[in-house]
């Protein structure tokens, strides 16, 4: 698709609503980004829409399915957005789950500068304002985050009544990798320049993902300084303290050179006390499009965790499971 096309498919996308089918080129985009699963499932639907948040409006995906047992809401990471989780997606469906995601502001097809932000608190008002909008089946949800989604919920563990029965947490981001030198950078820069280009990394062992995200019409080529700036506003008023929501499962690979994860980890453990963490040998940042052997060996996990948690996950005939 290319960025005219997405920019028209942005600003029609209608309310979110319940009963309104995909646009057509709402239906072209997910078979652009593979997650046109309610065409390849009779029996999946998926609703899609906006709902606003402050001055954002969220770009908003459900897909549901009879006889779910679970709602699982993903949080993607920064310069991400729901095109690029089709794999956690599937693998939700594939468990018997409604799945629910969004783009947070600043990416994907939601409203806002690219990447931008100007205080982490925009992010988990999202989390609160999507989660009033949208009418769930009454069964249990939980909650999968990646990097700065997982950032998201601490913020808003931190404001809200906790919804969740049990929270996976991938690489979590506290502070990124070189912390000290990023924030001298900020420091330096912020008056005379608005961003810096942006380095696409080698953060997972999917070398065709890699490619698709160099590709992608939808990422964003610059880290914009007010984003940094919110970080650093958002750490310095972080209390390292039990948010009082119960442990977490903590995936983390040990080749991640995004988030500082060593220190991460710790702080995790801190506001999540009693998490169970996971260390994936070889596992770069991006776990949510890790390889396929990685993503089998931390989904085995997940589906341990959830089974003490009292979700237990089936699998369904007929759709893959990433």
């Amino acid at each position: 698709m290319t960025p005219e096309q997405l920019q028209e498919l942005r600003c029609n996308l209608p309310p979110f609503a319940d009963g309104v089918a995909p646009s057509p080129r709402l239906q072209a985009f997910c078979r652009y980004y593979s997650i046109d699963f309610a065409a390849r499932q009779p029996d999946v639907e998926h609703l899609a829409g906006v709902v606003p948040s402050g001055d954002y409006a969220l770009a908003v995906h459900l897909w549901r399915q009879p006889g779910a047992t679970s709602n699982l809401l993903l949080l993607h990471g920064y310069f991400d957005h729901t095109g690029l989780f089709g794999k956690l997606i599937e693998y939700g469906l594939a468990r018997h789950c409604n799945v629910l995601i969004f783009d947070l502001p600043g990416h994907g097809l939601s409203s806002g500068d690219p990447a931008v932000i100007d205080d982490f608190s925009d992010y988990s008002q999202a989390i609160v304002d999507v989660l009033a909008a949208v009418r769930l089946p009454d069964v249990p949800l939980w909650v999968m985050g990646q990097s700065t989604g997982c950032a998201a919920l601490v913020d808003y563990a931190g404001k809200q009544p906790w919804p969740f029965a049990a929270t996976v947490l991938l690489a979590p981001l506290v502070r990124p990798v070189s912390w000290l030198q990023v924030r001298l950078a900020h420091r330096l820069l912020r008056h005379f320049v608005h961003g810096v280009p942006r380095n696409f990394v080698k953060n997972s062992s999917d070398l065709a993902f890699l490619e698709f995200v160099r590709r992608d019409p939808l990422q964003s080529t610059r880290v914009p300084l007010c984003w940094v700036g919110a970080l650093r506003r958002w750490l310095a008023g972080l209390q390292q303290r039990d948010l009082g929501v119960g442990p977490a499962l903590v995936v983390q690979g040990d080749a991640d050179n995004t988030v500082a994860w060593r220190y991460n980890i710790g702080v995790i453990c801190k506001l999540f006390p009693d998490s169970q963490v996971e260390y994936l040998p070889g596992a770069r940042h991006q776990l949510a499009n890790e390889s396929a052997a990685f993503r089998m060996l931390y989904l085995g996990h997940v589906e341990k965790y959830l089974a003490s948690r009292g979700i237990p996950l089936e699998t369904r005939s007929g759709i893959e499971a990433g």
